[in-house]
């Protein structure tokens, strides 16, 4: 029969061409805007790539973080381990035998896995990758604002029948970064206006939310806190210590950052990152604050999945991680979302709380065959996560009550039913007119969203 289990056969299946399957055949490959492609990659360059393993008893894991999670439970609050989660997802033995086999077989070296066992990165030259994903064609590819360098392949890859219980998907083939979310906008034109603040400074927010010395979070050295940087974007401790001499002389907070995992780098500070870090420290003044760092370039070939597999690989880490990062829902493919959704079940289960920025696109409306629709962003529009959005004061120049900012998104998802602990009487209404939608009415609708229930979007 073809496309047999047996070891022996599978690096001449992958000789042969024959018994292969597509693992993300629903995956946009067309180049983004913005991106300009370099040419073909040197056949002996070496670059990484990460094998998604296939997971175990995702069911129960399911049923274990709606059990910790609900306070009418009797599991609430008894969250798992990291060495209990892997006891319940590691990949079965036959996996793991499988897919280590394949992978000598083809030369793969300097292989790492994660706690979980559940992910596998390894170094291969682009000759290798090739000859092991067949289809693939490996090109560099620059783009972005601060001029990414990646490498990916424009062609589909494929992989042997036999290995199709054992992988997901392969990550840091076709998926680009997404640029930075910052837009830099038009100050209201005012005058004669008394009392008003200039920006967003730490001090406004601390007064907005009457923060003070008493923070959650002072006085004890249990608490932490963390943020995630991408795509090159780095902070440097300089420009920390300078936005705290001009901005946190009024309030107590945290000198510098407590750790950084990963690698800085050390170009120019990014204005996202640095961003992130110094208002975490301003708003969370008194916690100890982690960074975790993914370079972007192509030797670190998809950086969000280098995040995630940090938290699969650490034992003791911060129980809040705020992320502003994300991609189109639609750009993705069907493996690789409910993979990553499968990560943030992980982390939920552990007590983590995962914290991301909903987009700057509103509900993202566009046009599809002539007809309007919602265009939610990922990972924000996962079940498993706390979806964050921006506000405006109502009066610009005044700290006053807030209203949704226009350009905010809305934690809506195309992929993922709306769970039952996400109540509210305009989500039904937004699937149900979700394809014949104008975006002034998805807007609207959004601003309904927020104004009335917030926090539902988790």
């Amino acid at each position: 029969t073809c496309c047999p289990y047996s070891l022996l056969g599978l690096f001449a299946l992958i000789l042969s061409g024959k018994c292969s399957y597509s693992p993300e055949p629903d995956q946009r490959r067309t180049l983004p805007p913005g991106w300009v492609s370099l040419g073909r990659a040197d056949p002996e360059e070496e670059l990484s790539l990460t094998f998604a393993l296939r997971q175990q008893n995702l069911e129960r894991l399911s049923e274990l973080v709606q059990a910790v999670s609900d306070p009418n439970s009797p599991q609430y609050g008894k969250y798992l381990t990291l060495e209990n989660v892997a006891d319940l997802v590691r990949p079965s033995p036959l996996t793991l035998h499988m897919v280590q086999k394949w992978l000598l077989a083809a030369g793969a070296q300097k292989c790492h896995s994660v706690i979980t066992q559940d992910f596998l990165t390894c170094w291969l030259s682009i000759r290798q990758a090739e000859l092991l994903l067949p289809g693939a064609e490996f090109h560099h590819y620059v783009g972005g604002p601060t001029e990414t360098h990646v490498v990916r392949s424009p062609r589909p890859y494929q992989l042997p029948q036999a290995l199709a219980p054992h992988v997901d998907f392969v990550g840091g083939l076709h998926r680009f970064p997404p640029t930075s979310s910052l837009r830099q906008r038009p100050e209201p034109q005012v005058t004669g206006t008394v009392g008003l603040h200039l920006g967003v400074t730490p001090s406004v927010i601390r007064k907005r939310y009457n923060l003070t010395s008493q923070d959650v979070g002072s006085g004890t050295s249990n608490n932490s806190q963390a943020c995630a940087q991408f795509l090159e974007q780095y902070f440097h401790d300089s420009d920390l210590a300078q936005f705290m001499r001009l901005f946190g002389g009024n309030f107590a907070h945290q000198a510098s950052v407590t750790r950084v995992v990963g690698q800085q780098g050390r170009g120019r500070a990014g204005i996202e990152a640095s961003l992130d870090v110094q208002y975490l420290m301003s708003a969370g003044a008194n916690i100890s604050t982690w960074v975790y760092s993914s370079p972007g370039r192509h030797e670190g070939q998809e950086p969000f999945l280098q995040w995630l597999m940090l938290l699969s690989n650490e034992s003791a880490l911060p129980h809040v991680h705020t992320v502003s990062y994300g991609d189109e829902e639609d750009s993705l493919s069907s493996a690789y979302i409910q993979r990553v959704n499968t990560e943030l079940m992980k982390a939920a289960a552990r007590g983590l709380t995962l914290l991301f920025a909903s987009g700057d696109s509103g509900a993202g409306c566009w046009s599809v065959s002539g007809r309007h629709q919602f265009r939610p962003t990922f990972p924000a529009s996962s079940p498993y996560v706390t979806t964050v959005g921006g506000t405006s004061f109502q009066e610009p120049f005044l700290i006053t009550n807030e209203i949704v900012d226009y350009i905010s998104g809305g934690g809506f998802s195309n992929v993922f039913p709306r769970p039952s602990y996400q109540v509210h009487v305009f989500m039904s209404s937004a699937t149900s007119w979700n394809a014949d939608l104008h975006c002034s009415i998805c807007r609207f609708l959004l601003f309904s969203v927020y104004s009335l229930s917030p926090g539902t979007n988790h």
